[in-house]
């Protein structure tokens, strides 16, 4: 996507996606880079956090059959961008489009901060 400078490298918002699929998620991380762009807002690349994996084990028989069991295992993956030198209106409009935007199995959590002058 299109780079946008950014002049001051304030962070005005982190942006987590979390989802089971990692390539549903990926191809929407772009698309959220792609529309900060478009409201010329400077971002981050796309950073992945770790992958938490839980795994269970559950007996396939309800009775006696202890030693025939089934494993499971589900892994979450993250990512997070960040947005840089941005107006905090022009940055509620655009987590307001991403979230209407955002594909089934794709969480977002968005974490805003107002820089204001002392005195």
């Amino acid at each position: 996507p299109e780079r946008v400078p950014s002049q001051y490298d304030h962070v005005v918002c982190n942006l987590h996606f979390r989802s089971f699929e990692p390539s549903v998620m990926d191809f929407y991380v772009d698309f959220a880079r792609r529309a900060a762009a478009a409201f010329r807002i400077p971002c981050s690349g796309m950073a992945y956090l770790p992958t938490k994996t839980q795994r269970w084990t559950v007996p396939r028989s309800p009775f006696v059959h202890k030693k025939s069991q089934e494993n499971f295992e589900r892994k979450h993956h993250k990512r997070v961008i960040q947005l840089k030198d941005a107006n905090p209106e022009v940055v509620g409009r655009l987590l307001t489009y991403l979230r209407r935007t955002c594909p089934a199995g794709v969480g977002i959590k968005a974490t805003t901060w107002e820089h204001e002058s002392l005195g």
